[in-house]
């Protein structure tokens, strides 16, 4: 029987999620940057896949081999592969980190006052420089052996002229960590304190900080790698933002970074010389214990009418 057959509609039902999301970004650019409204409808338009069969199970999988992306900070499609991008890579970091280190984790989210669009640029700015400042506290680098630091800027909820900038961190900490006699745990209020200081701001910002619990049932670094990418990476609600202020949005995310690392983990992402997660390819796609799998044909699928329709295959 030929197995393409069975897939005259891309069974990942994702990538149409996704892909769906992008057009009331497209229908915003169209206003101001037509090149990005172009690019952001041909993102994943069309996308290739590999069709390999298990040598011992006969069983089938798809290995996405080949499509184009934006890029583009606001498309949802992009953001989406870059959170798995992130995923895969963030589990092989605390991976290797483990196998040579007895670590914890720690999940923290920083904020700062909501600023005006307007002001967005210089506020994300400062609170770089302010994180900076506070990793360079002593009692941070007796503390933390390293950081996954990951910017989110959702809109405020009853005005969109405001934004909430703030940081979500996934912290490496040993595992003497919790050890009273130590002298590494940090409360939650020395944490806000630590952060107002490094902001030099006359007033308590808020802070979260989650210790990341292992269990028996559960695979430590999954858990720690699905706590952390929930928000990085995620798409933005922007549908109901009036077009002038996403345009305003656009000019002062240009060129901003959402991730950064450093420490232990920056080591170790130099380690595994591991692709950049924001301007590095999108598709990153593997079989699992490959030299099992053969490939037995290409399937090509194009995005049309709502969904992914197999365009044509190639044995």
């Amino acid at each position: 029987m030929n197995y393409t057959e069975k897939l005259p509609i891309l069974e990942e039902v994702e990538f149409q999620e996704k892909k769906l999301l992008t057009f009331s970004i497209i229908d915003k650019y169209q206003y101001f940057n037509k090149r990005k409204s172009s690019d952001m409808t041909d993102c994943g338009q069309r996308l290739q896949f590999g069709l390999y069969e298990n040598i011992l199970t006969l069983e089938h999988q798809q290995k996405l081999e080949e499509m184009y992306t934006c890029k583009d900070r606001f498309c949802a499609f992009c953001n989406w592969r870059r959170a798995r991008k992130l995923a895969i890579q963030s589990y092989d970091v605390l991976k290797a980190i483990e196998s040579e280190n007895n670590v914890r984790y720690i999940f923290a989210t920083f904020t700062v006052k909501n600023c005006h669009i307007n002001d967005l640029n210089s506020t994300i700015k400062y609170m770089n420089k302010s994180f900076e400042r506070m990793t360079q506290r002593d009692r941070f680098k007796n503390s933390i052996l390293g950081f996954m630091r990951a910017l989110e800027f959702p809109p405020q909820k009853d005005n969109n002229e405001f934004i909430h900038p703030h940081f979500h961190c996934l912290f490496v900490v040993p595992a003497q960590y919790f050890d009273t006699s130590r002298n590494l745990y940090i409360k939650q209020d020395e944490w806000i304190q630590l952060w107002a200081d490094s902001l030099r701001v006359d007033y308590l910002p808020s802070v979260d900080i989650r210790i990341i619990k292992s269990s028996s049932e559960a695979d430590p670094i999954a858990k720690a790698v699905a706590e952390t990418i929930k928000y990085p990476l995620k798409t933005v609600d922007l549908k109901d933002m009036p077009i002038n202020l996403f345009q305003e949005l656009t000019i002062q995310m240009k060129s901003k970074r959402a991730l950064a690392f450093g420490g232990i983990i920056k080591e170790y992402r130099k380690k595994l010389i591991l692709d950049d997660v924001e301007t590095g390819d999108l598709i990153y796609d593997g079989l699992e214990n490959e030299e099992i799998w053969k490939r037995i044909q290409t399937l090509v699928y194009k995005f049309e009418n709502g969904e992914y329709g197999l365009q044509y295959y190639l044995k």
